[in-house]
């Protein structure tokens, strides 16, 4: 059980350390998702103020969810893998 904190504290570090250190190594990529993000958050305003969106609005990312599962499974097999040697 041990084992398995420290694992997860570490791949916790690394994966914060990568989530912060991409948009330095690709700064383009960051600034056209901001503005990607920025452009769509203008329209969405747009269309509340002018009445064309309902007023209640789900959002379900499950592309998003499905791809983070399989990235999780491998990586936590990967990770038992690696630790029983």
């Amino acid at each position: 059980m041990t084992e398995f904190l420290f694992y997860s504290l570490v791949a916790s570090v690394v994966l914060t350390v990568l989530i912060n250190l991409l948009p330095m190594l690709f700064p383009r990529t960051a600034r056209k998702a901001q503005e990607k993000m920025e452009e769509s958050a203008r329209r969405a305003i747009e269309r509340r103020e002018a009445g064309d969106e309902p007023k209640i609005k789900v959002f379900f990312p499950w592309k998003a969810m499905l791809i983070a599962s399989i990235v999780l499974t491998v990586l936590v097999n990967l990770i038992g893998y690696l630790a029983r040697g």
